[in-house]
């Protein structure tokens, strides 16, 4: 809309969108002035092409405050390179990355998971997760952590079935066979998250993975699956139905396949830490 205010003598013409509030006049003295208020987040902090290299630069830098610095600033980053860029440059750029601090790589699985505006949007979300996949494989806990926070935010925002299927339930399947224990780990919370939309082709692959999780050599694996079980019932019987639950020479999944898990996983042989 567009509005001309009359503020104590001084005219003032509102300009208003979905995006922003654009406000213009003159003072007393006829000097211009003029105000913007952006809505909907559109108030992020802009930079320009010069100054996003700058930054992306000190990622690269000694200074660990600096590193941080710099990881927290993708989205800023992003909107100055444009979504082309981000995909083909900023992104590779990050996952060659990863062997960083553990401060600087929580604050990129942090920033991660709002970039899906600045890589094109829901169609291009999926570029996000080849650098998640990397973070959610790492040796520290909170970093790992923050990463499945945003591989579910990038997933939900994935409106194209194919595209989730192809993409995010197959990276919680490298996770779940992957020789380090700590990707292991991160298949542990994440395959409950995903199993709703998964074809009952590869509900069942992914209940094997979780099986093999529960019975896993690492002692860590087996107690984050544990932790993960009850979650996973859960969801199994919600996205099933009754029938997930039937008895005796029919049985449904739950009797066939996650009771003997919890008998497995309560065992007195199982070590303190499960």
């Amino acid at each position: 809309g567009f509005f001309i205010v009359d503020f104590h003598g001084t005219i003032v013409i509102v300009v208003a969108t979905a995006a922003a509030i654009v406000v213009l006049g003159r003072d007393e003295d006829g000097r211009r002035f003029e105000g913007l208020l952006r809505l909907d987040g559109a108030d992020e902090e802009t930079i320009d092409e010069e100054d996003a290299l700058h930054t992306i630069e000190k990622l690269r830098s000694d200074d660990l405050p600096s590193r941080v610095e710099a990881a927290r600033k993708l989205p800023t980053i992003a909107i100055a390179l444009g979504p082309q860029r981000t995909r083909d440059e900023l992104l590779p750029f990050l996952s060659d990355g990863v062997d960083d601090e553990d401060e600087v790589l929580e604050a990129i699985a942090v920033s991660l998971g709002n970039l899906v505006p600045h890589v094109g949007g829901k169609e291009y979300a999926s570029t996000l997760l080849k650098p998640l996949e990397l973070l959610l494989a790492v040796e520290e806990n909170v970093v790992r952590e923050k990463a499945a926070i945003s591989a579910i935010s990038v997933s939900q925002s994935m409106t194209d079935d194919m595209d989730y299927t192809a993409e995010f339930v197959g990276m919680i399947g490298r996770l779940a066979t992957k020789e380090w224990f700590t990707a292991r780990i991160s298949a542990c919370g994440l395959i409950p998250v995903a199993f709703p939309k998964m074809t009952p082709e590869l509900q069942s692959t992914h209940l094997e993975y979780f099986a093999n999780l529960c019975r896993d050599d690492a002692p860590m694996v087996r107690r984050i699956a544990s932790r993960n079980l009850g979650p996973l019932l859960y969801t199994v019987v919600e996205t099933i139905g009754p029938s997930a639950l039937l008895d005796g020479e029919e049985g449904g999944i739950v009797s066939t396949k996650l009771l003997d898990l919890y008998e497995s996983l309560a065992g007195g042989d199982q070590p303190d830490s499960v």
